[in-house]
């Protein structure tokens, strides 16, 4: 009887925490559509389901952000140069930048 209860009570932990987990979907949010040189943007993960992050933002030749990264859920940066840039989120379902990935991006411009 023991074992069938102990059975019983692990089945259900385990439906639940597994019906609990949310579907891994990359979001993107900005307080910002475009800056002027010299003023920040902070750029937030709305995503579902992620552990990690991984982002990057890609603009003109001469952009020194085009070298940068960050893996945090929120970052602020400022921009040097004027022109177009993109900034991309990779989502991982797991710690340490592992297990099922999803990403996306959005476009804004530095004047």
């Amino acid at each position: 009887m023991k074992r069938v209860l102990l059975l019983s009570t692990f089945l259900i932990f385990t439906s639940i925490f597994f019906s609990c987990k949310k579907d891994l979907e990359a979001c993107i949010e900005s307080d910002k559509s475009s800056v002027s040189v010299g003023q920040s943007i902070t750029f937030t993960s709305c995503s579902t389901g992620e552990l990690s992050y991984w982002w990057e933002i890609k603009g003109p030749a001469t952009a020194p952000e085009n070298d940068k990264a960050w893996s945090d859920r929120v970052f602020t940066n400022t921009f040097s140069v004027a022109g177009s840039y993109t900034v991309s989120l990779k989502i991982y379902s797991d710690f340490s930048f592992q297990g099922e990935v999803k990403e996306t991006s959005t476009t804004f411009s530095v004047n």
